[in-house]
């Protein structure tokens, strides 16, 4: 499976926003952070950032430092599933310093954000490829502790273990295929993994309710859900809501920042596979 290689940003996080990272059931996390994870390195001091504090790739390389350590905890699942509230409401407020963060220039053609620069008009090709989704803020999805829904239901033997989203076809026929992993540590015989297969195009009539940025959805149109033997007919699959239309407001050639069409608080974060 593929194995993530994030390295510590050269960032630090101040105390003031790692003390809402707090609670009494996550003691394990705080010290963690506390113990460096997000320390500058070689001494860097506050005061030496102040200048990089504004630009889009100092805020984006403090969130993946993040994410990746949500996504990484051996203790929780991943892809932030088991945040904490406090937790989401962190990284919530990191996404939208990202979008509103103003490029040096103030240009939004040379901005670093793909949908800033083409006006909330992204073309197919920028979309096209496979993608392993490192957050979500999603409560439908933490609540079945999967996409499919059946980490709600499959034992501890095989748990949720990640998703990846691959985008292939162009904007005349898109395919779209989200493969679910379920891992068991004890047993090679018990994982197993979804599939769930569909169509997907863009669509453009859209702006970001946090911004007020024009943006553009993807509208997935779910057509099976596989494992094993089984296969089920995925227009009819409930717990599919949450990716069926997404506002794109964040795209690089690396990252990507979803948000919920209906639900703007559902934040996707997702991350191109090369």
């Amino acid at each position: 499976g593929l194995v993530h290689s994030f390295a510590p940003s050269k960032v630090a996080f101040t105390s003031s926003s790692l003390t809402s990272l707090h609670h009494h059931s996550q003691q394990r996390r705080w010290k963690a952070l506390h113990s460096g994870l997000f320390a500058a390195n070689d001494g860097e001091t506050a005061e030496s950032t102040d200048s990089s504090q504004s630009s889009s790739i100092y805020l984006q390389d403090k969130l993946l430092s993040l994410l990746s350590y949500f996504h990484n905890d051996e203790n929780t699942l991943p892809c932030g599933l088991e945040c904490t509230s406090e937790e989401r409401e962190l990284v919530a407020d990191m996404v939208t310093d990202l979008l509103m963060v103003q490029d040096s220039d103030d240009s939004s053609a040379d901005s670093n954000n793909l949908v800033k620069s083409k006006n909330g008009k992204l073309e197919a090709a920028d979309v096209l490829g496979t993608w392993d989704l490192l957050y979500t803020s999603s409560r439908i999805m933490r609540s079945n502790k999967s996409l499919s829904g059946l980490g709600h239901t499959s034992s501890a033997m095989a748990q949720f273990a990640g998703l990846e989203q691959k985008v292939t076809g162009s904007k005349f026929l898109g395919f779209i295929e989200f493969v679910e992993k379920f891992r068991s540590a004890e047993s090679e015989s018990s994982s197993f993994d979804v599939t769930i297969t569909g169509e997907w195009m863009l669509e453009y009539q859209f702006t970001d309710p946090f911004t007020g940025e024009p943006t553009t959805a993807i509208r997935v149109e779910p057509e099976k859900v596989m494992y094993g033997p089984t296969v089920n007919q995925g227009d009819m699959w409930a717990s599919l809501g949450p990716i069926k239309l997404l506002n794109i407001v964040y795209l690089t050639d690396d990252l990507q920042i979803a948000r919920g069409n209906a639900n703007p608080d559902s934040i996707f974060v997702f991350q191109r596979i090369h």
